[in-house]
């Protein structure tokens, strides 16, 4: 028997997919465009990969300090007032306008660390709402089954993103689009997410 809220259900799998391909992108591939950025900022073949790989490190801890401490001081209460679904989808946008920054402006690392951080709004979400989410929508007694599928919209995702997206990056001369696709794919998540019944 599927869920009494299938259209809901679909709505949630199709909007949670286009997430995992950005952050996924952006994990996998955010090095490549390192790399070119400490290239074109002067630097030596043998400080590029030294310094690129530090960059990415403090970034991606800045990442998972935002997002550690988001949910709990920022994303729950706000839920609580305006919906699960709404907050979700804010944060999402927010994520998008971070790798927008990314994308058009980081120049230097310090730049870099801040957009990563405003990113990092959307990553605490992504990691702790969609899953409630999903628990208010689906016939409880069958919960292990559809959140199995729900998995699906992960790990799909990451496939497109390690395969399709890769071909596309290392074709490009320009590794900034490593941050196009992030923006692209987490801002028609965003707009997927629109059309998902938001409950209080």
């Amino acid at each position: 028997r599927l869920p009494k809220n299938t259209n809901e259900y679909q709505k949630v799998l199709l909007a949670h997919s286009f997430t995992w391909v950005g952050v996924q992108t952006m994990f996998i591939y955010a090095l490549f465009f390192l790399n070119q950025k400490m290239q074109l900022m002067g630097l030596n073949e043998g400080e590029i990969a030294s310094t690129a790989g530090k960059v990415n490190s403090l970034a991606f801890f800045i990442l998972s300090f935002v997002s550690a401490i988001l949910p709990v001081f920022v994303l729950n209460p706000v839920a609580k007032r305006i919906g699960m679904v709404k907050t979700h989808y804010f944060a999402l946008f927010i994520m998008a306008i971070g790798y927008s920054g990314i994308f058009f402006l980081a120049n230097t690392p310090l730049v870099y660390y801040v957009f990563i951080a405003i990113a990092g709004i959307g990553w605490g979400s992504v990691v702790s709402l969609p899953c409630a989410i999903m628990s208010e929508k689906l016939d409880q007694t069958k919960m292990g089954l559809y959140m199995g599928i729900f998995n699906l919209s992960v790990v799909l995702p990451q496939m497109v993103a390690s395969f399709k997206m890769g071909e596309i990056i290392n074709n490009a001369a320009d590794k900034s689009i490593v941050f196009g696709i992030c923006t692209v794919t987490i801002a028609i998540s965003g707009l997927l997410w629109l059309f998902v019944k938001n409950e209080k």
